[in-house]
Parts: structure tokens; sequence; C-alpha cells
């Protein structure tokens, strides 16, 4: 029992440092050269937690993957996750409404963390305590960087981004880490694993191309001339290549 009130009390720890990154949301002073710096960090942070499901899933899925049970149901969940973001053209321009792309990023990586919240929970529920010091510090330094993205597209906006909005989007992206470690403390499967991760690689790799797309129009529209575009788009690469490697650096360097 004492365990358990110790897992869900470091899993709400993990679930709220998400919140750590959102006051950049409402500092209105970055220049373009900053914000599409760090809208393509947020890129990199999101292409890293797609190899992070993926070595999760691949680990499930074992050599054989032909009609493999499991990788049926991860592409079912990517297959629903992607229906779902099928709308009308007009919702999915990503200026024109920066919110829901917000709100799917925060999707996105709400399942990647429920997942990871399974994991730990299921540790915690088979008494792993030399687990927790692992966690507090890998998975609560990754949840710091998970509210980049969510934050990414709201960045530059004219008008003031509501705290509510926020702090809404935020919760859909960190409570779903103690909803998944308190399934995993009574409950466990494999099945729900691969599900879940199908999912969140469906909605973060939607947010991922969003992003992109956002960050070289962006360029585009505010570069004086050629060279400041080509300069633009360099930084978009470069910024990509900075956020996947401060999450790697984040999630795999403090874990070995």
């Amino acid at each position: 029992m004492i365990n358990a009130y110790v897992t869900l009390g470091l899993s709400l720890v993990m679930a709220f440092a998400i919140f750590l990154s959102m006051p950049i949301v409402f500092y209105r002073k970055l220049t373009t050269r900053q914000m599409l710096f760090l809208n393509a960090g947020a890129i990199g942070i999101l292409v890293f937690l797609l190899m992070d499901i993926y070595g999760d899933v691949a680990a499930v899925f074992g050599n054989n993957t032909i009609l493999n049970p499991y990788l049926i149901i991860f592409m079912a969940g990517f297959v629903l996750m992607y229906l779902f973001f099928v709308t009308p053209k007009s919702s999915r321009d990503p200026e024109e409404n920066p919110k829901r792309t917000s709100t799917l990023a925060a999707i996105g990586i709400g399942f990647q963390n429920l997942t990871e919240g399974l994991l730990f929970g299921s540790a915690g529920a088979a008494g792993l305590v030399s687990i927790y010091v692992l966690s507090i510090t890998a998975f609560t330094l990754q949840n710091f960087t998970e509210g980049f993205p969510i934050a990414a597209p709201l960045m530059g906006m004219k008008r003031k981004v509501e705290k509510r909005f926020m702090a809404g989007a935020f919760l859909i992206g960190g409570l779903p880490t103690v909803m998944g470690t308190v399934i995993g403390l009574v409950f466990f499967s494999n099945y729900f694993l691969v599900f879940f991760d199908g999912l969140a690689s469906a909605a973060i790799l939607y947010v991922v191309f969003v992003l992109f797309h956002v960050n070289i129009n962006r360029g585009a529209r505010e570069a004086k001339d050629q060279k400041e575009k080509s300069n633009y788009i360099w930084l978009t690469y470069l910024g990509i290549l900075v956020g996947f490697v401060i999450a790697y650096i984040l999630n795999y360097a403090i874990a070995y």
C-alpha cells in the first residue's frame, strides 16, 4: 500500500512538470528568429517522442511482425486517431486555428504519457522501488520538454492567449500520466500499451507535419529577402536537431 501511495505521488510530480514550460507562451517579446527556433525545437522533441514510442512497441512486437496481433492493434489505434483528424480543410489550417493544433499536440502527448504511466504503475505494483529515482528524474524532465510542443503553435499569436485554455491543454498532456499509473497499479496489458501508443504516434506525427508547415511558411512570410528566407529554413532544421538532442540527453543520458 505504501508503494502505491509513493507511486501515485511521484506520478503527480511527473504529470505537473509539464506546466514548467507554460510561461513561454505568455512571453510576448520573441523575435521571429527566436520564435522559429523554439517552434523547430518543439518539432525535434516530438520526433524524439515518436522514436521513443517505436522503442516501446518494438520490444512488444518481437521479430515476427507479420500478422502480429500487437502490430494489428497498434495500427488500429494509429488509423483511428488519423481518421479523428480528418476534418474540413478550414479547421485544419494551423495558421487560422493554432489552438486546435495545440490541443492535438496535447492529445498526442497525453496518450504517450498514458503509456508511460502504465509502465510506471506496473513497476510500482511489482515493488520495483529502485526505478523511482530514475523515473522521477528522467520522466519529470521529459514531461517538462513535452510542454514546448503544446505551447509552440500559440507563440507569436497577436491576441492574448487565455490562461484557462493553456491550463486545460497542459492538463490534457500531463494528467494521463497519473491515469496510466492508477491503471498500471491494478492492471497491465501489452495490448493496452500498443493501442495507446498507436493513438499517440498518429497524433504526434500529424502535429510534426503541421508545425513544420507553419515554420516554413512563417519564415517565408517574415523574410525580407531570399537570403533571409534561406537562413530561416536552415534555422528550422537546426532547431529540430537541437530539440531532438536535448530530448535524447534528458531521457537516455540520465537513464544510463
